[in-house]
């Protein structure tokens, strides 16, 4: 199963929301590099920030979930 980077977050308070959403929806879904990022933020720009990944079968559905909770700081 190949997942991909549907979203990418400057902290982890936005990403984790996002995340509960798309797993309250039964889509699996998983951060990258989030802790990297909460340890040591000045690293955030050097690893991309935090990605949402999803199946890539479960995109469009994960992609209309997103796009209904108010704006963040994605940097996606």
């Amino acid at each position: 199963m190949a997942f991909v980077c549907i979203r990418r977050y400057n902290t982890y308070v936005p990403a984790h929301i996002s995340l509960a959403k798309l797993r309250e929806a039964g889509l699996e879904a998983h951060l990258q590099d989030e802790h990297t990022v909460t340890v040591d933020p000045l690293l955030n720009l050097a690893v991309g920030g935090i990605k949402l990944f999803v199946p890539n079968e479960q995109v469009e559905a994960a992609e209309k979930i997103l796009n209904e909770l108010p704006k963040t700081d994605n940097i996606c």
